[in-house]
């Protein structure tokens, strides 16, 4: 039976991203399984159609993967994996870290072909609903440590929850500050729970000055101009502009409240009560509105909020969610 499995030859395998095409690495794992064998023989064990086998052990002892038999007809053998992989690993790196250099080359040729390239390379502007969602999207995708966002409505598009999960199933950092009015739709309030089981680090405030992404410390988005339509943003590149942006940040994340982490499927339906009831007092919801969200009576929520207050000594509900907030459960 063929190490490969099946001898096709042709289907990318594990090392398809060291450049190894499909014969090479089938006759490159048959190899490492045995001391040694020579072409016919290994063509007989693959299954591979006459004349690839001698093409792969040409092309894996180019990249040294393969010692040459000593003798014409004599036998091939592997060199051991935590080399000769090791080895090619580091030499796609250095490739890969190359194209990464040409990438701001080819960035300010592409910049000095666009319209208005004559007012600087630090901002860019972006226009058309469409074009502002698949930046965000393509940026989002493209961030490698971490993302910090001030979440203000209206939106340009229903949010994906799915691109924000793979971000953060990448061990993405991302801190997120959601103005109080995200949390008033009960379907976005839910997206927001799950991003944050997923690890996601959400704060709100009753309002935020502006919608503003930060990736990583390579780029911001925001929008050209505070109106409700977000019709055009601005990229903002490496600039005391940037760095201006993330002090702002920074700033409303200092004095953001904390949203409470969904309990766990050891949280008790007390426990996720006050959970829920603290992240609509954080949103600044009247007693009617969390009513209608919870699904109860007015009078209902007013006895809860009294039962927190009375919990953590607190005069007033603000003072409720600053002691909640010290206590750990915000």
């Amino acid at each position: 039976m063929a190490a490969g499995g099946g001898g096709t030859g042709g289907s990318a395998g594990m090392f398809a991203g060291l450049g190894l095409s499909g014969a090479e690495e089938e006759v490159y794992l048959l190899l490492l399984t045995v001391p040694g064998g020579s072409a016919a023989w290994l063509g007989a064990r693959c299954g591979l159609p006459p004349g690839r086998v001698p093409a792969a052990l040409e092309a894996l002892a180019a990249q040294g993967l393969v010692e040459r038999p000593a003798t014409g007809g004599g036998a091939w053998s592997a060199v051991p994996p935590d080399v000769a992989l090791e080895e090619l690993v580091l030499r796609r790196e250095v490739e890969l870290r190359r194209a990464r250099g040409r990438i701001t080359e080819l960035t300010r040729a592409y910049r000095r072909s666009r319209p208005g390239a004559e007012a600087g390379e630090l901002v860019e502007v972006i226009s058309g609903r469409d074009s502002i969602a698949d930046l965000w999207r393509t940026l989002q995708l493209g961030v490698r440590e971490r993302l910090r966002v001030l979440d203000k409505p209206p939106y340009v598009r229903r949010s994906d929850p799915e691109t924000e999960l793979a971000v953060l199933r990448r061990g993405v950092t991302m801190h997120v500050v959601y103005e109080s009015r995200a949390l008033l739709d009960p379907d976005r309030l839910a997206e927001i729970r799950t991003l944050a089981r997923a690890g996601e680090q959400a704060r709100v405030l009753p309002e935020l000055p502006l919608k503003l992404a930060l990736v990583d410390d390579r780029c911001a988005l925001l929008p050209v101009s505070a109106g409700s339509e977000l019709q055009s943003v601005l990229l903002v590149r490496p600039s005391s502009l940037l760095d201006a942006l993330v002090g702002l940040f920074e700033l409303y994340w200092s004095h953001a409240l904390r949203l409470p982490a969904p309990g766990g499927a050891e949280a008790g339906p007390e426990d996720h009560r006050h959970r829920q009831l603290l992240t609509l007092l954080a949103a600044g919801l009247t007693d009617e509105s969390i009513a209608r969200q919870m699904g109860v009576s007015a009078r209902t929520v007013q006895r809860w909020v009294r039962e927190l207050m009375d919990r953590f000594g607190a005069r007033t509900r603000f003072q409720a969610g600053i002691q909640a907030a010290r206590a750990d459960l915000l």
